[in-house]
């Protein structure tokens, strides 16, 4: 009799590891065929930002096409109505909004997340719009003649808007590192940021920030579309 129960005991147990071997089985079955679907999406979603960069960078030679055009325009004009002053001032005033490459002697500092999460709140580990917005105010304090974050030319128009992971300037997405240039008395604005509060706190939060002397920094200029700059702007008639 008690054999009898030891069989009956044995192909309950056999039968069971048979259940969870099946089970086992086509679990991973399952798990092999979403496997494809995964890797489809994210080549998917590859192919689709690989498309809006170049969609992007096309916008950004049309643009400057125009702009050229313009320029070409403007300057036959006055070359025809003037003696050149106008032309001058042109440039100058050119210079002034931001609308020139320049070149020039400064710093260069260079902003990255914290390699280790804070262990009070984890977004403190991380870069944000506002620490950007921050250290650019100190480099105009510090006598900035010209700003960019990572080639993005910093205008009076230009917005640093938090993004996700990432931040928008001048419309356009980046992430981190952000490499900030700028020209200037390269002592007083290597001064100016060094003693500044948001050198200290990024620097109590773990944030890597380095900040170096350069000389011949080249700074773009602002590349978006200048029309919109001024869109919705009357000017008084006095």
């Amino acid at each position: 009799m008690l054999r009898k129960d030891q069989k009956y005991v044995l192909m309950f147990i056999f039968i069971f590891l048979g259940i969870l071997t099946t089970v086992q089985f086509r679990s991973i079955l399952h798990n092999n065929r979403n496997k494809p679907s995964i890797a489809y999406e994210i080549e998917s979603l590859k192919k689709e930002l690989e498309a809006e960069i170049a969609a992007g960078n096309e916008l950004r030679e049309e643009i400057e096409f125009n702009t050229k055009k313009k320029e070409s325009i403007l300057k036959t004009f006055v070359t025809g109505e003037d003696d050149g002053q106008l032309m001058e001032q042109w440039e100058e005033l050119k210079l002034y909004a931001g609308l020139t490459d320049v070149k020039g002697d400064g710093v260069i500092i260079t902003l990255n997340d914290a390699e280790e999460k804070n262990p009070i709140d984890v977004n403190w580990s991380l870069l944000h719009d506002s620490d950007i917005y921050e250290v650019v105010n100190e480099l105009k304090k510090g006598g900035a003649q010209a700003i960019s974050i990572n080639n993005e030319r910093v205008i009076s128009t230009t917005e640093i808007v938090c993004a996700g992971p990432t931040i928008r300037v001048n419309r356009n997405r980046y992430a981190v590192p952000y490499e900030i240039k700028s020209i200037g008395d390269p002592k007083r604005l290597y001064s100016t940021f060094i003693e500044s509060p948001i050198y200290s706190v990024l620097k109590w939060l773990g944030i890597r920030v380095e900040i170096k002397e350069a000389k011949n920094i080249e700074i773009p200029k602002y590349n978006g579309n200048i029309d919109n700059l001024v869109k919705g702007v009357e000017v008084v008639e006095q």
